[in-house]
């Protein structure tokens, strides 16, 4: 990143939105963003924590275990993601490394999830469903809000 770009960086977010050591932290939608796009690795882990419903639970929300299946691998991406976003990069170079990286990453998560969509609607003839529509519209504005947002893109971003 150019002195200019580092620039125009710290004149646009506040100063809250730096960790102690002047990264920028990822921005909150990101965090949840990340928890819709690994929303069955959310539901399995409701579903072991209550053991009497918990199948009953994933059956609710998979009644067919290959979309459950297909939703966990689909959502793996954003599970390191999740758990490199806590981090104070500077104290682990290897972690700053891997950070740096995960901006494609979760492009691709982004895209896993819309094409699994797309998927499923075309399983179901592209029938009207209130709970697919939610999660297309909800696809389609993370998608946007990622290629869109100059702090999510800068946070990715190692400063020093």
């Amino acid at each position: 990143m150019s002195n200019r770009q580092w620039n125009d960086v710290i004149n646009i977010f506040a100063l809250q939105h730096y960790t102690e050591s002047g990264n920028l932290k990822a921005p909150l939608f990101f965090h949840i963003s990340l928890l819709f796009l690994a929303r069955t690795w959310v539901l399995l882990v409701i579903s072991v924590v209550s053991r009497n419903t918990g199948d009953s639970l994933l059956a609710l929300f998979y009644p067919v275990t290959g979309y459950f299946y297909l939703g966990l691998i689909s959502g793996f991406i954003a599970l390191p993601l999740f758990i490199l976003s806590g981090r104070d990069h500077d104290k682990h170079r290897r972690l700053s490394r891997l950070w740096q990286l995960g901006y494609p990453f979760l492009l691709l998560s982004i895209i896993s999830d819309f094409t699994l969509q797309i998927y499923y609607l075309s399983i179901d003839h592209f029938q009207y469903s209130p709970f697919a529509s939610i999660q297309l519209v909800a696809i389609i504005w993370i998608f946007l809000y990622a290629i869109r947002s100059k702090h999510l893109k800068a946070s990715f971003i190692r400063h020093h």
